[in-house]
């Protein structure tokens, strides 16, 4: 490949390799005897054998080459890891290059015991898990799942321009929807004021029983394949003439090479149109070095290998003699001296490869938060808010007061290059189109002279896949940088899972001592359900809220603002959050604007607020609205029920923050009394909630007045039709709601049998009047399109 490299370089490659694939395997088999120094007895083997062998060597492979080119450039790289339960092999390397023994000197010290450790502690009960995780130094993904390993590489090296993320994925993770949309990343990050992701693609043949797609392709199809998504693959084969480990030498250094020719072009002020980044394809077999054939069966290169192979040793000494003859196969006892200290000295070719220490994969500091998460300067509020000339229940933008806060976050911080938008669904739907008046959308694809907002080094990234941005949000976040995942409220589940497996890395970071705290990933749900009526039923989905509502409550916070000015508040909460998933629910419509700034902020204290404005004092029944739209209806029904019941005595409070374990702020949480004080101790309340009522159920489940609640919400009941339809189809309109507290009122004898029958039945025709009406019109009478808040 026009490439000179050392007889030295591959004869260091392959002793490492070597080492660390002798390492993967006595994590997964034994207890003690770890060193190999005597023959083996069924007793070093662990009772319970767990782990997937089939990816280790590869993972090895490509870690050692990896170290050879940090060692030999002294440049910065973070190695992400793709294919599932691989972290026998990530930590032989980890402990190999000293970063275990860094961070863990007590329990992983640099020698046999240290070495026995991680043998022993795999995959036990309270040891290391079977997958790459926060526990382990160096890494920026909870490798629970698969398909997300290269969406976070492109996150992470935005706005790190001298980082390169080597990048690993399986052939069957290249399978899943994730990993496919994220090779189109390459039309999104500008090599300019970014770093690069060198991904490699292990094609090892196999998944857990059978073979992989690409597995069973010809070079000339990978090599059109991802020609045609825009990079420049270079092919790796062990079944070539040419020594596969000179065959990756030359492939590392070619696309080292082709990762700084673009970026020094880039950065001397060519517009590089349509980049060419390189992959590297690397067939390599799956079990590579492994027991090649055993018992009849083919275990090297095949779907025979994923996991544990020859797994009876503790008990038959067939398996016990073949896994002898594996391990011995790799002569570690010639790869390392013991000094006087009794600590490990590899071989000095093997340590050749390793980097400096500070520049090691797992001492690479942009993966542990702290010193490298700079806050961001905050925009002055005071000059964004709704103020006196919006009076109390004046229209108004939530969403576009967002986009405000966002356009002068993006100013203050230009410098720091800190603050990214990562939008799936379209800013300009979104009304987060004041951004435009700072920053662009980036892209590296050809621009047309009538293209809007779109330059090379814009800070919104915005392509038509959730699964892609999330991913890249993530490797921002925890990178140690801010962002913001605006996208529809309906299609927002599509990531679900990736923030649980976001949710779980934090989580498990939060006990590791050297990790720090990094900014919380905020992700904001627009285009809500009560204003999907136009696009149909397929539209109508809060699911997403409900699911992150399930997870701990430091880490997830829910907020609901009812307003601008509340929108505006919590957005600056956001970026003030450390180690956590926030979620902000905006409508993007015109709706009433019901706080003041101040009043805003108090309310933000405690998640929970009693509107004064709106109250009296001594109610007979409790209303609730906690969600935007709805709170609307809530208070529109408050006008109602004056106008039928003027001696009634109504209390209205606005709930703006949830968490797993009740409503509120977890501040409010602490102190169950003040459940009492805001709801009464023994009033109705009808509480109306922008998704599934049952989340609210289970919130409100242990508090002992909750049986006095009516809770209204979404009730999977949709279709294409008016906004307010939306409401009544799901009891959340202000004629159910008035329904509802009459029936309260009744209850507590406030009000007599003829009142509560005599509104019941008003509210009832009026729902057949409404719905009369939009049969006849198309539109929602003007009384409720274009209803305005009075005392």
């Amino acid at each position: 490949m026009g490439f000179l490299m050392s007889q030295q370089e591959i004869s260091a490659l392959k002793k490492f390799v070597r080492a660390t694939n002798f390492l993967a395997t006595s994590q997964i088999y034994l207890k003690q005897n770890v060193l190999h120094k005597r023959p083996l007895e069924h007793s070093d083997i662990k009772p319970r054998l767990l782990g997937h062998w089939g990816t280790c060597p590869g993972i090895n492979f490509v870690y050692a080459n990896v170290n050879r080119l940090i060692a030999k450039h002294n440049r910065s790289f973070v190695y992400l890891v793709g294919p599932g339960h691989g972290f026998p092999a990530v930590q032989a390397n980890l402990f190999m290059e000293g970063s275990l023994s860094h961070y863990y000197p007590e329990t992983i010290p640099y020698n046999e015991a240290g070495i026995e450790d991680i043998c022993k502690k795999f995959s036990a009960a309270y040891g290391y898990p079977s997958h790459a995780n926060p526990e382990a130094p160096g890494q920026i993904l909870e490798g629970g799942e698969l398909g997300y390993s290269l969406s976070v590489a492109w996150g992470a090296v935005l706005d790190n321009p001298d980082l390169i993320a080597a990048c690993l994925i399986g052939d069957g993770e290249s399978e899943t929807g994730p990993l496919a949309a994220s090779w189109y990343a390459n039309r999104l990050v500008s090599p300019k004021n970014n770093g690069a992701v060198l991904p490699i693609v292990h094609i090892n043949g196999y998944k857990i029983s059978g073979p992989t797609r690409m597995g069973r392709m010809s070079h000339e199809e990978l090599d059109l394949e991802f020609r045609g998504l825009g990079y420049h693959p270079i092919i790796v084969d062990d079944q070539l003439e040419e020594d596969v480990y000179a065959q990756m030498i030359a492939a590392m250094d070619m696309s080292y090479a082709m990762i700084n020719d673009i970026q020094t072009r880039a950065r001397s002020g060519e517009d590089v149109v349509k980049p060419r980044w390189p992959v590297i394809l690397m067939r390599t077999a799956k079990g590579w070095t492994g027991t090649a054939e055993f018992g009849g069966k083919k275990l090297e290169g095949n779907c025979e290998s994923h996991q544990v192979i020859v797994n009876k040793c503790a008990t038959d000494k067939g398996h016990l003699d073949a896994l002898e003859a594996w391990l011995a196969s790799y002569k570690f006892d010639e790869l390392y001296s013991i000094n006087e200290k009794g600590e490990l000295i590899f071989d000095e070719e093997i340590q050749s490869l390793l980097p400096p220490k500070e520049l090691t994969c797992g001492r690479q500091k942009l993966s542990y938060g702290g010193e490298v998460v700079r806050a961001l300067a905050q925009p002055d509020l005071e000059k964004l808010a709704y103020g006196a000339e919006t009076p109390r229940g004046q229209r108004g933008l939530s969403m576009y007061k967002m986009g405000e806060w966002m356009r002068d976050a993006m100013k203050l911080n230009r410098d720091q290059r800190n603050l990214r938008i990562f939008c799936p669904d379209e800013t300009y739907s979104n009304q987060l189109q004041a951004v435009f008046e700072e920053t662009d959308r980036a892209w590296q694809w050809p621009i047309e002279s009538w293209d809007q907002d779109m330059s090379r080094d814009g800070r919104v990234i915005e392509l038509l896949s959730e699964n892609l941005l999330f991913g890249m949000l993530h490797g921002y976040t925890v990178t140690g940088r801010h962002a913001m995942f605006p996208t529809y409220e309906a299609f927002s589940q599509v990531v679900s899972s990736m923030a649980d497996q976001y949710c779980k890395y934090v989580y498990a970071s939060q006990g590791v001592h050297f990790r720090k705290p990094v900014p919380a990933c905020n992700v904001v749900l627009s285009s809500l359900l009560e204003r999907q009526d136009h696009n149909g039923y397929s539209h109508q989905n809060p699911s997403f809220l409900g699911a992150m509502l399930e997870k701990h409550p430091k880490i997830i916070s829910a907020y609901l603002p009812a307003d601008g000015n509340s929108t505006l508040v919590y957005t600056e909460r956001a970026y003030q959050d450390r180690d956590k998933l926030n979620i902000l629910v905006a409508g993007k419509k015109e709706l009433p604007q019901w706080l003041t700034l101040a009043e805003a902020r108090q309310q933000a204290k405690d998640g929970v607020m009693v509107w004064d404005f709106a109250s009296d004092e001594n109610p007979d029944v409790v209303l609730v609205g906690c969600g935007d739209y709805v709170t609307q209806e809530a208070m529109a029904s408050l006008v109602l029920i004056r106008e039928l019941l003027p001696k009634v005595r109504i209390r209205f409070v606005s709930v703006t923050e949830l968490t797993s374990s009740g409503l509120g702020s977890l501040e409010f949480q602490s102190k169950p009394w003040l459940m009492d004080e805001v709801f009464t101790a023994d009033k109705g309340v009808v509480f109306n909630y922008h998704g599934y009522p049952n989340t609210i159920k289970k919130l409100v489940f242990d508090y002992k007045g909750s049986r006095r609640f009516r809770i209204k919400g979404y009730e999977e009941e949709g279709s294409t039709t008016t906004p307010f339809d939306m409401g009544v189809r799901n009891g959340t309109s202000r004629y159910h709601l008035v329904i509802d507290m009459a029936y309260k009122l009744f209850q507590q004898g406030v009000i007599d049998e003829t009142q509560h029958v005599g509104i019941t039945t008003d509210m009832l025709q009026r729902l057949v009047d409404h719905r009369n009406y939009i049969k006849a019109n198309g539109v929602d009478p003007s009384n409720i399109e274009n209803w305005v808040w009075t005392r």
